[in-house]
C-alpha cells in the first residue's frame, strides 16, 4: 500500500459540515487570527483543519478529556496527541491540554498560553457545560465560536442552540448554518 494512501484520522475525521467549517476558516483568515484555542477537540479533525489554515508559527491549543470522550474513545486522544505533534513539526506553536474544560487547572493552563484571537467551543453540550466554557474561556479571546448552534433535535442532549440564542443579540455575530438535517448543526461566531 502506498504511504500516500494512509492519512491520519485527524486529517480525515471532522465533525463539522464542510461548507460551515470552510466559511469559519475564511472568516478566521479575514480576521488575521494567529492564536486559536479549541475546547473539545476530539480526534483533532477541526483542530487540524483550522490550525493548518493559520499562518505557520501560530499558537494553537487543543483541550480535551485525558481519555477521550469520557472514557469511550482512547483512540480519539491518541489521534489528537498525534495531531498536535505533527503541527509542532510543521512549525506551529501547538499544545494539548488534557482534562475537563471546567477544571480550574485546565482553565489556568489555557489562560497561561493566551490570550487568543479566537476560541472555538465544542465540548460539553449541556446548557451548564457550554455556559461554563463561555464563562471560563470567553474572556481569553476577541472572538468566540460555538458548534451546534442549530441543533434542535429533542432526542439529543445538545443545548448549545438555547445558549446561543440567549447571548448572540448582545454581540456582533455571524452564523454559518447551511444544513438543517441534525447531523451538521451550524457554527456561530461572536466578537467581544
Amino acid at each position: 500500500m502506498s504511504a500516500l494512501a494512509i492519512r491520519p484520522i485527524y486529517e480525515t475525521h471532522i465533525a463539522q459540515d464542510e461548507a460551515e467549517i470552510r466559511a469559519f476558516i475564511d472568516l478566521l483568515r479575514q480576521e488575521n487570527v494567529g492564536s486559536y484555542l479549541e475546547i473539545g477537540a476530539r480526534y483533532g479533525g477541526s483542530f487540524w483543519r483550522v490550525s493548518t489554515s493559520l499562518p505557520v508559527g501560530s499558537r494553537v491549543i487543543a483541550v480535551d478529556l485525558p481519555d477521550g470522550m469520557g472514557g469511550k474513545g482512547a483512540a480519539a486522544i491518541d489521534a489528537l496527541g498525534a495531531c498536535v505533534e505533527q503541527l509542532k513539526r510543521n512549525g506551529y506553536d501547538a499544545y494539548l491540554i488534557q482534562g475537563d474544560s471546567r477544571s480550574a487547572d485546565v482553565v489556568a493552563l489555557a489562560r497561561a498560553l493566551g490570550p487568543y484571537d479566537c476560541t472555538f467551543i465544542d465540548a460539553d453540550h449541556s446548557l451548564e457545560g457550554v455556559t461554563r466554557d463561555w464563562e471560563n474561556y470567553g474572556p481569553m479571546s476577541k472572538m468566540v465560536a460555538f458548534h451546534d448552534i442549530a441543533c434542535s433535535n429533542p432526542d439529543k442532549p445538545i443545548k448549545v442552540m438555547q445558549f446561543w440564542d440567549s447571548i448572540k443579540g448582545g454581540y456582533r455575530h455571524q452564523e454559518f448554518k447551511f444544513h438543517h438535517t441534525g447531523r451538521h448543526n451550524g457554527i456561530g461566531v461572536l466578537w467581544k
